[in-house]
């Protein structure tokens, strides 16, 4: 066998086992546009980049089929990739979008290892439906000693914000009318080049013939300025737009 048939077939096979995982992440850990709020793409170019690039191209170079250690050296690189693939995949896994809070006025992504589930009052909150992820209203504390409470225990015991407060957490339908209020509509959306005013009329276009009233709320802790593309009367989310929502 040639080196290159050699490394054609390691390509293959990595291929294989790549698109395989791949399916998982985008389907089940990663459903819809979670994938790309969730900021997953540079974990995924590392994981192409070694498991279909860098084996294969070791592959061919020590290749050669009466090598006394070729096994050792194949065995090696195999190594090498399987410990990439599974250290992605472990790091995809356990960032994977669990949760999608609405607080104050905008949605965060809320991975579950960074929530205390017992903290959670509502059953139908801990119970994430395949390929789906949960969404939250996280209500702000209403009365003002407690609204105190929640700022005291902020600031001086360095608990976080809202969004990962699940004792302040209820399901999505029960913030309603909190969440239309913040809504505002896809008009205001400030579109500053000629490349953020196409994605806005291309939102329009394939959503303004089903949602009469479209609007937008921001999508916080991200890299990327993006907002998320709103029913305005049913407070759905429809989809995100690479438009500084701010």
């Amino acid at each position: 066998m040639s080196r290159w048939k050699a490394s054609a077939i390691h390509m293959l096979i990595s291929a294989g086992v790549v698109i395989t995982i791949f399916a998982v992440i985008f389907f089940v850990w990663y459903p819809g546009v979670t994938f790309y709020i969730a900021g997953a793409f540079s974990i995924i170019v590392i994981l192409v980049g070694v498991d279909l690039v860098l084996g294969p191209l070791l592959t061919l170079i020590v290749y050669k089929h009466d090598k006394p250690s070729l096994k050792f050296d194949l065995a090696v690189i195999a190594l090498v990739q399987l410990c990439a693939l599974v250290y992605g995949a472990q790091t995809l896994y356990q960032q994977r979008p669990y949760y999608m809070v609405f607080a104050f006025d905008r949605f965060e992504m809320m991975p579950k290892k960074y929530i205390d589930e017992e903290l959670i009052r509502y059953d139908e909150l801990k119970s994430k439906p395949f390929a789906e992820i949960i969404p939250v209203f996280a209500r702000r504390p209403e009365d003002p000693d407690e609204f105190q409470k929640f700022l005291t225990s902020q600031i001086e015991e360095g608990k976080p914000d809202l969004e990962q407060r699940p004792e302040y957490w209820e399901p999505y339908s029960a913030g309603f009318d909190r969440i239309v209020e913040k809504i505002r509509p896809l008009s205001e959306l400030k579109a500053q080049s000629d490349r953020d005013k196409r994605r806005v009329q291309r939102a329009k276009e394939e959503y303004g013939s089903s949602h009469s009233r479209l609007g937008f709320v921001p999508i916080g802790t991200l890299d990327e300025d993006i907002g998320m593309i709103m029913d305005m009367d049913t407070a759905e989310p429809l989809d995100i737009i690479k438009v500084n929502p701010w």
